[in-house]
């Protein structure tokens, strides 16, 4: 490699990276013993987030608050190209919103190597990667809708018993959909706690049932007919299903 790399992972509070704090970190230059660190966010931990990563809000009392270790994490991050999985999407814009919000310049201009990218580059999710990846041959036909349909139920079988899922309806359909999607569009998101919020603009990551003008604000545009029947249920107090 020609630029020092710095490995690094966060433990939040939630999924938003502009709005979640940081409850643990670790960096890992190079070559070097890694650096952990807990972090008092200073907001409650939501019981959902500490099922995931298991900390809680006893654990970060006595912490530093992120502000007070920032300059150090600059520092360790500073000329390096960060590595981490999924980061490009989460983690980095995460550290970065801690950092400037303590002052510092930030990371969100670092070189990045996100191994979750590098994988799906590598082995691409397409339905001819997957028929590659698990029946161990090329599709025939790509891209012909008869070609694609009929290699679907072999291709279910085989992942099922490679990859050790339940075979199962229930279980198949709770892991095709994100637990954080509300609506195909990403208009509202679903945090951590259940509650849903918005998704978009200056509104990101306000609970949808605090403004009801801006819900109604959405029936009027140009937004999907699901998007908008989530609205709807929203401005009616009724649940909307994970």
């Amino acid at each position: 490699m020609s630029r020092r790399l710095v490995f690094f992972d966060c433990e939040t509070t939630g999924p938003d990276p502009y709005e979640d704090r940081i409850v643990e970190l670790a960096v890992r230059a190079q070559g070097k013993h890694p650096v952990v660190t807990r972090i008092n966010p200073g907001r409650p931990i939501p019981p959902k987030a500490s099922a995931i990563h298991g900390i809680t809000d006893a654990d970060v009392a006595d912490a530093p608050r992120f502000e007070e270790i920032a300059a150090d994490v600059q520092r360790m991050i500073d000329g390096h190209v960060l590595v981490g999985y999924n980061c490009i999407r989460f983690d980095t814009i995460l550290l970065d919103a801690e950092l400037r919000r303590a002052g510092q310049s930030g990371c969100i201009d670092f070189p990045e190597i996100d191994l979750y990218q590098v994988w799906q580059r590598s082995e691409p999710r397409t339905l001819a990667g997957a028929v590659k990846r698990f029946l161990g041959r090329d599709l025939e036909d790509a891209h012909t809708a008869a070609a694609d349909t009929e290699v679907l139920s072999e291709l279910l079988a085989e992942m099922i018993e490679t990859l050790g899922v339940k075979a199962d309806t229930g279980t198949l359909v709770a892991l095709s959909k994100p637990p954080e999607m509300v609506d195909r569009d990403g208009k509202f998101i679903r945090r951590e706690d259940g509650v849903i919020c918005f998704n978009i603009g200056n509104k990101r990551g306000e609970p949808a049932s605090s403004d009801e003008g801006f819900l109604r604000w959405m029936l009027g545009k140009d937004f999907s007919p699901e998007t908008k029947a989530i609205a709807k249920k929203l401005l009616r107090g009724e649940e909307v299903a994970a």
